[in-house]
């Protein structure tokens, strides 16, 4: 019988190389443990059986024995698994055919798969170890049932989560075989019982902290909240809402809801997404704080390595859990958790099997893009109604996801967990909100010099940077913006929240990324007109604490030159008009917010990019899929930025001279996201020709003229011509 295999070593004898028959039965096993979870045992099984059927072939033995030839050896499998399942094949041959380059469009052109089975030849020695009768007919059957209004993006999302498994299952026996001590370092958890002892360990955290805070009202009613958030974890999985203004403590009771859930339900993991990641590394401490830090997965683009000998092993483990979201507790963001769900990229679909049975909260729900809601939501009800999930909506400023007159793809059902949010609105009511009309940016910036302690918050970083420059200098005065590199902010933020508690002057403006997560507590706030819910939002920076002896105020205004992005402008109008058909409520109530995300909703564009349509065809017996199609066209951010290094910073100056003259590491590279502002394409072509930016390698660009970053208002790519005359000189 002749022998063949699936990897090598540098032995030509072949004595220690991977056997094929080993590898295929190995992935086969992980796959279908992965897919057993959402009741596809078989399909893991049978995609891991047949994926590497190519390989039993003389063309990829000669490759593996270093002949330079190139070897198309996944279409065998995957032509396997449609010609013995037929059309529920089809959806093993997606996986199969991908696993290397990513799940492909089905279709007839010369890349697709229908192309692919029908043209690409190739014969399979009939000696080859692989279990021949695999797959047939009657072994695949789909774990749910397919309705009529959505069938085709339940079939490919299922696909998908079969794709994930067999990549997750493939990687992992490669690595295994391949780094056997990479595969050591990954971490381990045993499932049972861990979340009740998370769920003890938080509950030992909370207790302390509510023993150290002040008998406050606001602080009794968060209690009241946790209360009830572990009370309704015994429900079973499904769609919930955690409606709490800002400030009553969402965060944490969030989080005590999820470990109880998960312990309750013998769920296996707990998502937490967040929209931004100026606020993601705080809410990540946090959980490292009450749970541990070996428990908590941060995945995003902030992330930042430590130097520390001792933290050295948790990033290294940390990285490696990145891959495939193996951790108890993943944080991440909106961008990353609802990509991947229409990626078709390996790197990213890896993780995607260790979401089903999982508790997913959505940090400040109301923020996923309108111009994707509705593929987003049909993405979120596949995870509940067919892969055994729970999702929690949390936010101060609850959308109107159930609205079925707007929705197409609303959920049938959500459970409120606060019994009374109403009351508890009522009862956390800290500011009172005043709608002020138009203000020249002269007079609001009079206003905010004569105020002791005030925060303004508008639209767009030209309006902060311009609003900032009009107001006369002094000690307290500080600008906000993410033209402002991460290190910066933090900074800023820390020096903001000193004067505060020791009662100094204290004057921001501000775009609006401090409006979620950001803990400020000022007495007055400015807020351009905006949706409602940013309004809310703003409203949540304003005597937060309730410590005033009255009302916070929460002054609303025209700005001189109105944002002009048509989201903005949209939002706008859609607040306008909730106000004037509901006069005499008030603004920011719950009856108030759900009609302006009602109207919000009514519109054309929840599904701008077709997604919907791409992949939730009429189905025909081909099952055509575009796969790849769609991941191109589901992308929250259009022109992705770009992150410019400032390198004012000793460490940022020592890491970007270890980027030119050492092999650079991605550790390094991490930490030098700290150091960055995200600029689009145009500006850094500005900055460029400018002479402002180098690119070091020809792929890091890296600030050169340090004038065109202010040590106020952070980078401005309008001064970039501008060079001071020292810098020059030297």
């Amino acid at each position: 019988m002749r022998s063949y295999y699936a990897h090598s070593t540098e032995n030509t004898d072949k004595s220690d190389w991977q056997p094929l028959s080993e590898h295929l039965l190995n992935v086969a096993e992980l796959a279908e443990s992965f897919a057993a979870v959402f009741g596809a045992a078989q399909w893991g099984k049978s995609a891991g059986l047949l994926h590497d059927a190519g390989k039993a072939t003389e063309a990829f033995l000669g490759r593996l024995e270093g002949k330079p030839q190139r070897v198309d050896h996944s279409t065998f499998g995957a032509r396997l698994a449609r010609d013995r399942a037929g059309k529920l094949g089809l959806l093993l041959s997606y996986a199969i055919a991908g696993h290397h380059g990513g799940l492909p469009d089905g279709g007839d052109q010369e890349t697709e798969l229908h192309f692919r089975l029908k043209h690409k030849h190739g014969k399979i020695p009939n000696d080859v170890e692989l279990l021949p009768e695999v797959v047939t007919r009657d072994d695949l059957t789909l774990p749910f049932k397919l309705f009529r209004e959505r069938s085709g993006f339940s079939l490919s999302f299922f696909t998908r989560m079969i794709f994930s498994c067999l990549v997750d299952a493939d990687f992992l026996d490669t690595e295994a075989f391949c780094t056997p001590q990479q595969a050591q370092d990954r971490p381990t958890f045993g499932e049972d019982k861990l979340f009740h002892e998370l769920r003890q360990r938080l509950d030992k955290f909370l207790k302390a902290k509510n023993q150290q805070a002040d008998s406050t009202p606001v602080n009794v009613l968060r209690q009241a909240i946790l209360t009830q958030c572990k009370e309704k974890a015994k429900l079973p999985p499904q769609v919930f809402t955690l409606t709490v203004p800002t400030g009553g403590g969402k965060t944490l009771s969030s989080l005590a809801f999820a470990l109880d859930h998960a312990a309750a339900h013998d769920l296996r993991r707990v998502i937490y997404a967040i929209p931004f990641t100026s606020i993601i590394e705080q809410n990540a401490k946090v959980f490292q704080e009450a749970l541990g830090q070996e428990y908590i997965l941060e995945h995003h683009c902030n992330y930042k390595e430590r130097d520390a000998s001792e933290e050295n092993g948790y990033d290294r483990r940390r990285g490696l859990a990145a891959e495939n979201w193996d951790a108890p507790v993943v944080v991440t963001t909106n961008v990353q958790f609802f990509e991947s769900l229409f990626s078709n990229r390996t790197s990213r679909c890896r993780k995607l099997h260790n979401i089903a049975r999982s508790v997913i909260i959505l940090d400040e729900a109301q923020a996923i893009p309108t111009e994707y809601l509705e593929p987003c939501l049909a993405a979120l009800r596949e995870l509940v109604e067919n892969y055994g999930c729970t999702v929690l909506l949390c936010t101060a400023t609850q959308p109107a996801f159930d609205d079925k007159n707007s929705l197409r793809m609303a959920f049938q059902k959500i459970t409120e967990i606060i019994d009374t949010p109403e009351q508890v609105y009522k009862d956390l009511r800290r500011t009172e909100v005043k709608f002020i009309g138009q203000l020249l940016d002269a007079e609001l910036a009079d206003r905010l010099a004569k105020e002791r302690q005030v925060l303004c918050i508008v639209s767009t970083k030209p309006q902060a940077k311009d609003l900032f420059k009009q107001i006369p200098e002094r000690e307290g005065l500080f600008h906000l913006s993410t033209n402002m590199y991460p290190v910066h902010r933090r900074r800023v933020l820390d020096t903001i929240r000193t004067r505060l508690k020791e009662n100094k002057s204290c004057q921001v403006v501000s775009t609006s990324l401090v409006e979620a997560g950001v803990d400020l507590d000022f007495p007055v706030v400015y807020r351009a007109m905006a949706g409602l819910d940013s309004i809310a939002q703003a409203a949540g920076r304003c005597n937060r604490e309730g410590r005033m002896d009255g009302m916070g105020k929460v002054f609303v205004f025209e700005a001189e030159t109105p944002a002009r992005m048509p989201w903005i402008k949209r939002c706008i109008a859609r607040a306008g008009e909730t106000l004037r058909t509901m006069p005499d409520a008030d603004p920011l109530s719950l009856k108030v917010m759900r009609r302006y995300f009602e109207l919000l909703y009514d519109v054309q564009d929840l599904d701008r990019k077709q997604i919907m349509a791409l992949l939730n065809p009429k189905l025909s017996k081909e099952l055509h899929l575009p796969f790849k199609e769609a991941a191109h066209d589901f992308r929250f951010i259009e022109d992705e930025s770009v992150g410019v290094i400032i390198a004012k910073d000793p460490e940022a100056r020592k890491l970007v001279q270890e980027l030119r003259y050492t092999e650079f590491s991605r550790s390094s590279l991490r930490k030098l996201q700290q150091y960055s502002v995200a600029v689009r394409s145009k500006e850094l072509a500005a900055l460029v020709s400018s002479g402002a930016v180098e690119i070091i390698h020809e792929e890091y660009p890296v600030l050169c003229n340090e004038a065109v970053y202010d040590d106020d208002v952070g980078l401005c790519v309008d001064l970039a011509k501008i060079w001071d005359p020292e810098v020059l000189i030297k």
